[in-house]
């Protein structure tokens, strides 16, 4: 991922970083749905998405471990 995405997320809040998590989950569904009726050229943003969406979940579970 890059470094700014990582740094934006390190700087979140925990209610930022789980209404950014719901945000891509809404995202990727959309997408899957939309790539049912017709193919995405963009073939690389399903899995950007679920990048992000597994980034922003580390960041989530780590400052609610760390009681931040």
């Amino acid at each position: 991922m890059k470094k700014t995405l990582k740094n934006d997320l390190s700087q979140m809040t925990l209610e930022e970083l789980a209404n950014r998590a719901q945000d891509l989950r809404k995202e990727l569904f959309l997408l899957r749905m939309k790539k049912v009726a017709t193919p995405e050229k963009n073939t690389a943003l399903e899995r950007n998405l679920r990048k992000g969406l597994a980034c922003a979940l580390t960041f989530l579970k780590q400052k609610e471990l760390h009681g931040e």
